[in-house]
């Protein structure tokens, strides 16, 4: 038996998030993680660190924000962007970039991941140099550019330049933009009521600090993979990530998944709107309306009695209640 729509995708998808983590050559040179207050795409950069050290790739922390050498991934190198001009931070990187191999005895190349911690300064300095700046930083197919963009941070727009978003997720080859599951499974639940969807974090324009709950049962991190294929198809799928479990759809969820709809036919009885009157009917009653012959019954046997050209007309006989009240002069008419 073929496998289900849905089973092909829930296998393909998840495979091509797992390359996406893996570092797979050809699986996306250029990788953004969306981020926002709410949830953080630290614990992504964390799993493609931890993936990247098993496979034994190098890795290139390059800081605008980070502030210590000793970051919580345990890079490989640590480079400090901060005041720094674009060549120079360029040549910086660069230089820890080995070249290619020459004879193809010596093995596939090493692969390297170049992580930027935040690409929200580069945008607000730099906007008509993105494009350039990054990707002179994908030398070779064994590198791979890992950059994270803090959505809630406000960039003024330029007259002459595109939005830096625009620009940056444009020339990604995969986007992931993480939210927190409880979020997820509020939003849900108001579509499911056909309820306004809440909202949080600073769109919420509270003042005061800014928390997220949830609920033990609700903790973990949902992921929104968007990737871009060369011929220029698009794949996009949800998933919910905790690197202690398997990556799953978040259509599986259990906490997510749809309502049954259906309800087996003993059952329906028991599920009645419980009211203050019957809304069935009696045995007596049942019979009696099965019993009751409607008017236009009798004009669709054998042309209703009616010669040609008489048309139609409906057969009406009188109850008791129709009798007493039946006045001549109105049925003349």
């Amino acid at each position: 038996m073929p496998p289900s729509p849905l089973q092909q995708r829930r296998a393909h998808n998840t495979l091509l998030f797992q390359k996406l983590l893996n570092l797979r050559e050809g699986a996306s040179p250029f990788t953004l993680v969306l981020d926002t207050l709410e949830q953080s795409g630290a614990p992504l950069i964390a799993e493609f660190v931890r993936r990247a050290k098993v496979s034994k790739s190098k890795i290139i922390f390059v800081s605008f924000s980070t502030l210590r050498k000793k970051t919580p991934f345990q890079t490989d190198l640590f480079i400090s962007a901060r005041g720094k001009p674009l060549a120079a931070l360029r040549s910086a990187i660069v230089s820890h970039i080995p070249p290619p191999a020459s004879s193809a005895a010596a093995g596939p190349p090493t692969r390297i991941l170049i992580i930027i911690d935040t690409l929200n300064p580069l945008s607000t300095t730099h906007p008509a140099h993105l494009s350039p700046f990054l990707s002179s930083l994908l030398l070779a197919p064994h590198i791979s550019l890992l950059a994270t963009y803090h959505l809630d941070i406000p960039i003024s727009p330029s007259p002459y330049h595109p939005d830096p978003l625009t620009t940056l997720t444009y020339l990604a080859t995969a986007l992931l933009r993480p939210e927190q599951l409880a979020h997820v499974l509020a939003r849900k639940r108001a579509r499911d009521r056909s309820l306004a969807e809440p909202i949080f974090g600073l769109s919420e324009h509270r003042e005061g600090a800014l928390v997220s709950l949830s609920k033990p049962g609700e903790r973990g991190l949902v992921v929104v993979m968007e990737v871009r294929r060369k011929s220029g198809r698009g794949v996009r799928e949800v998933f919910v990530f905790s690197p202690t479990t398997n990556i799953t759809l978040l259509d599986d969820h259990p906490a997510y998944a749809l309502p049954e709809t259906g309800k087996p036919e003993e059952e329906e009885g028991e599920q009645e709107v419980q009211t203050t009157f019957n809304l069935g009917l009696t045995e007596k009653q049942r019979r009696d309306r099965e019993a009751v012959v409607l008017p236009y019954f009798d004009a669709q046997k054998d042309g209703g009695g009616m010669g040609p050209g008489e048309g139609g007309r409906i057969l009406y006989e009188m109850g008791v209640e129709d009798r007493e009240d039946f006045d001549d002069e109105e049925d003349e008419i």
